[in-house]
């Protein structure tokens, strides 16, 4: 494969690596994510030299003087990106320090001290904990990775040099020269084979204090991760008790069944929401959607042109002021322009009609008839918000498949998502925990199990073939840096050779480039293609995919390819011509890209650590948006609130990839190992920067910190790189030395069997207590709740022995207590027993369940029975309770026991708009409420401790009665925000939006004298929670 390098390779690279770690998308104070159209091209040039290497271009590489060029110039790339850092870290708060004022309060960070270097040991001596609180989990494993690199290469490096490094150089006689002597292929004397013990005893040390390390740091995560999951901040979320469940079969395809399938888990379900057929009503959404954009873009752009009228008639009339002379004072300030009182005639007299906003109805805006946007938007808003309303009155449509289950207990739905739900195959098999409303990927939920399967299958097939035909175009964008020998082979561009001086230079050196940027930033949109092809319900989940496939695709083409090109090809012609050799050539050249990798490596950790820190890329990004994106108040609202995120499925794989090279060659190159050091360092202090801040990662892409086990054992990946290559090496030295290299290769094999078997140990520890919560929390937090109750009670701590809340012994003697307690009760009673009341008879809820289910089985109708009986028997507890005077007692310190809520028990207080109802039924407008007359027929839960997480029992506030619906069923038209402008124009139009049925604002945005729109707040319809201060 015939591959290109620039001759400024360091240079190049280094500028490049600045952008490289350019953050995807971003996010607003509330958490919202946006999605740039940012083609993140500049996220790749950091790869694309590397990759693109010949065999030959990398034996040039391979000289100390390479490496020595290349660090001297990073380093002064460092030195510079650091010192603009420095400077514009105080003058531009808005790109360097966003989370100290646009958050809410309690989301801010605290400001770094001013001053050339006191930032930087309050940054570092920061606790990496608060990032949690700020950021999520995500983050902070993130850091807690390179964190952990930087250990394992600190070992590594004082181990090598202290054992590899003597054993290589001294008392070696060699004929290599500088760095290549402070490597493996120095010792090649048949009595120096003995040496190698050394690397033997080293990697062995070495693999094992990786082995700590990682259990260690799976520990930390397993813990961090189940903290965060149970922590009130994200218990509080909808998110945190739901589960999606795909592949329901139709005979569950009703609430009052399918609660009654998940009547086991503990504290029983909350709340159904079933995905349905919508897909008219979600094409008048979407297109209403479009339509407010365009008006609202429309209303601005109006407003902005009567603005620039009215200032260029103010200073014409000024100019013909002064051309009066022989006025006084008071006549030039009468004759002042004053704009007519009359808003309408001033809109018109400013913009007239031809002037006005306008578009075709056509294909694109390009054919079709010619309509004023902003009447033509008004009338067709009005005419979807009435088609949406009578859309939505409709029955409701065809299930497709999925239900979002919200449990009462958040270990509820632990237990729900890890059990096998159907007795079918592939039905109700793929469950999914931690789904937020605003992560579900709505377009994959409609998709039967085999489909599923079938995409899976093809989308890694295409994932696979991506990564082998990679390889076409880049050679061919390869070919374009050597025009000479492509003129000569090809002879229809032989004129390019003869064009003029800059033709064949643009050609030959900035179009190979440019091209392979292009090429690249292509590729994480190709990846998050195949991964959503892949029928993954949610954005995050997507990304993790992205991460899987973009770290495989980084190992073949970023390492495996450049060290087998740079090593076996290279020997090829020496192996033919010499084939007695054979074995010596191959074993000297296998570990010949080290220095490659090490000048890559240098380039990573100094200029691209830097660039990350500098943001200069952001800074430049960020006033394009201002001066050409922030014409609308939404857009003035992104660009002015809004700060960036990072996407850990594109960044994670680079630095695996870092990790892995680096472990690949910690042996044969001991020097990899500092650069390496020095690289995971810069990188440390770069993204803690950005991860206190300036990132802030929305509660939707949060996974709860599951990239840190993929990065975990991409780290095996580096281990078995690095013990298959010094096995082979050992074999290939048999013919040298047979006994010892014999049993060295042996030893490497059994290295890697260990590895291999240390993995397995820790996918199937760790697995399981990843994915799901173990039932131990639940109990040790009842404890400690219990014994927190006690304590407040007697006045003073006291301990007590831990309750096993699910131990049946220990249910069965507190109900043998409880009936030995006499019973009191108070003047809610009449109200209590209203309550408990039966409503309808047995038989007639008998025969209403038989009318309104065919499928009704016999166990539901006794169910249903049962639960009158069980009501009945309360009300006469309680009567016998009220003649007797007595009320219960509870324990001292006992958990209290509690009945789960039934269906019609726990509403939003946000609204009331929809109820999920049998296949068939019929459903009102989306603003009437609806009161069904289904018989409640859910049998009641049985009495069981209270594990919720939530103390104060105030859980509406983190869920929505349409949590799990689609948009489009009952979110109302979003306000077309208007900026107030100084001549009083938007109060005009928006009154005429309102008069036409279209809500509008224009709160919170201003419009000035030039036209330049500013915001202090969110969308007018939306809650506002503060920040923005300065």
């Amino acid at each position: 494969m015939r591959l290109y390098a620039l001759s400024y390779r360091g240079q190049w690279m280094s500028t490049a690596q600045a952008c490289s770690l350019t953050p995807r998308g971003a996010t607003d104070r509330s958490g919202k994510q946006r999605h740039d159209a940012n083609l993140h091209s500049c996220s790749f040039l950091s790869y694309l030299l590397h990759m693109s290497i010949s065999a030959d271009q990398v034996s040039k590489s391979n000289t100390t003087k390479t490496f020595v060029t290349a660090l001297v110039v990073n380093g002064g790339l460092l030195l510079v990106e650091v010192g603009a850092f420095i400077v514009l870290k105080q003058k531009l708060g808005r790109i360097y320090q966003p989370r100290t004022y646009l958050p809410p309060p309690d989301k801010r960070a605290d400001e770094l001290p001013t001053g050339l270097w006191k930032w930087l040991p309050a940054l570092l001596l920061s606790p990496a904990e608060d990032v949690v609180h700020k950021n999520g989990l995500d983050a902070y494993m993130f850091l807690r990775f390179i964190k952990m690199l930087i250990w394992i290469f600190l070992v590594f490096t004082i181990t090598t040099f202290a054992i590899i490094a003597p054993a290589d150089v001294a008392g070696v006689k060699s004929t290599n020269e500088g760095l290549d002597r402070l490597s493996w292929t120095n010792v090649v004397e048949l009595g120096d084979q003995k040496r190698f013990a050394a690397h033997i005893v080293v990697v062995y040390l070495l693999t094992f204090f990786v082995f700590w390390l990682i259990r260690r740091e799976m520990l930390h995560f397993v813990h961090m991760r189940h903290q965060f999951l149970i922590s009130k901040d994200h218990a509080r979320l909808a998110q945190a008790r739901t589960v999606l469940i795909t592949s329901v079969p139709d005979e569950l395809a009703n609430e009052h069944d399918l609660r009654q399938f998940a009547s086991f888990i503990p504290g029983g379900v909350d709340k159904v929401w079933f995905f349905r057929d919508t897909k008219v009503l979600n094409e008048l959404f979407e297109a209403r959607e479009e339509l407010c954009t365009k008006l609202e873009d429309a209303e601005a752009t109006i407003l902005r042109d009567a603005t620039k009228a009215w200032r260029a008639k103010v200073k014409a009339h000024k100019k013909a002021t002064k051309k009066q002379k022989n006025k006084d004072v008071e006549k030039s300030e009468d004759s002042e322009l004053i704009p007519s009182p009359i808003a309408r005639d001033l809109l018109e007299e400013l913009v007239p009609r031809k002037k006005r906003p306008s578009h075709r109805t056509g294909l694109w805006g390009l054919w079709g008839q010619k309509v004023d946007t902003i009447e033509w938007g008004r009338d067709e808003i009005a005419r979807l918000n009435a088609a949406i309303d009578e859309e939505r009155a409709k029955s409701e449509g065809k299930f497709l498949g999925s239900a979002f289950v919200r449990c009462n207990l958040q270990m509820g739905a632990h237990v729900l998502a890890q059990c096998v739900s159907y007795h079918e195959p592939l039905t109700m098999y793929d469950k999914w925990l931690e789904a937020h409303p605003k992560d579900i990927v709505w377009r994959n939920l409609d998709d039967g199990a085999l489909e599923m399967r079938s995409r899976y299958i093809t989308s890694w097939i295409a994932t696979i073939g991506l990564i082998i035909g990679w390889a076409f175009p880049v050679t061919f964008i390869g070919t374009l840096s050597n025009l000479d020998d492509l003129c000569t082979q090809v002879s229809w561009l032989r004129w390019v050779c003869t064009a003029p001086d800059p033709l064949p230079a643009i050609v030959q050196g900035i179009l190979p480039p440019a091209l392979l940027a292009f090429l690249f930033a292509l590729l994480p949109f190709i990846l998050k293609g195949l991964a959503w092809y892949e029928c993954i319900p949610r954005y995050s989940l997507i990304s993790v995919s992205v991460y899987r496939r973009f770290f495989l695709f980084l190992l073949i083409h970023g390492f495996l390819i450049v060290t087998l090109s740079s090593g076996i090809t290279k020997a090829i012609q020496e192996i033919i011509e010499q084939p007695t050799q054979t074995v010596q050539k191959l074993a000297q050249q296998l570990p010949g890209a080290s220095i490659f990798f090490l000048t890559y490596l240098s380039t990573q950790g100094l200029a691209a650590a830097g660039g990350a820190l500098a943001q200069l890329v952001p800074i430049v990004l960020h006033y394009i948006s201002k001066w050409f994106l922030g014409r609308t108040p939404r857009q003035a609202y992104s660009v002015t609130f809004m700060m960036p995120s990072a996407d850990f499925g594109i960044i994670m794989p680079r630095l695996s990839l870092l990790a892995t090279i680096a472990f690949a060659y910690s042996i044969l190159s001991p020097l990899i190992n500092v650069m390496a050091l020095i690289s995971f360092c810069m990188f440390f202090l770069a993204y803690k920067f950005l991860c206190t801040q300036v990132f802030d990662q929305p509660d939707e892409s949060e996974t709860g910190g599951l990239y840190f086990p993929m990065a975990i054992s991409n780290l095996f990946v580096g281990l078995y790189i690095e013990q298959i290559c010094l096995a082979c090496l050992f074999f290939l030295k048999i013919s040298i030395v047979r006994t010892s290299s014999l049993i060295e290769g042996i030893f490497m094999i059994l290295l890697v069997a260990i590895t291999a078997c240390f993995q397995a140990y820790i996918k199937n520890s760790f697995e399981p207590i990843t994915k799901f919560l173990p039932m131990s929390l639940a109990t040790s937090k009842m404890a400690k709740r219990y014994e927190r109750a006690r304590a407040e009670k007697a006045g003073k701590a006291a301990e007590e022995e831990e309750m096993d809340l699910f131990s049946r012994s220990q249910v069965k003697r507190l109900r043998r207590r409880l009936k030995m307690i006499p019973k009191k009760v108070d003047n809610k009673l009449d109200t209590l027993k209203a309550m408990l009341a039966p409503r309808k008879s047995v038989s007639s809820d008998r025969e209403r369940l038989r009318k309104s289910n065919d499928r009704a089985r016999p166990e539901e109708i006794a169910m249903t029975e049962f639960s009158e009986k069980t009501r009945e028997q309360c009300a006469e507890d309680i009567s016998a309770a009220t003649s007797s005077g007595t009320q219960p007692v509870p324990l001292d310190g006992a958990p209290e026991l509690f009945r789960a809520a039934s269906i019609d028990s726990k509403k939003s207080k946000k609204s009331n708009k929809s109820k999920i109802m049998p296949v068939g039924s019929k459903q009102s407008s989306r603003r009437s409420s609806i009161a069904s007359d289904r018989p409640d027929m859910a049998p009641p839960a049985a009495a069981g401790v209270d594990l919720s997480d939530e103390e104060d029992g105030d859980d509406d506030a983190g869920f929505d009665e349409h949590a799990f619906d689609h948009p489009s069923t009952y979110e109302e038209q979003k306000w077309i925000w208007i900026p107030h402008d100084t001549l009083g124009l938007s109060e005009l139009l928006v009154q005429d939006l309102k008069d036409a049925g279209v809500d509008a604002s224009d709160e919170g945005a201003n419009m000035d004298e030039k036209g330049v729109v500013e915001v202090f707040r969110n969308p007018p319809d939306e809650e506002w929670a503060g920040g923005h201060d300065r």
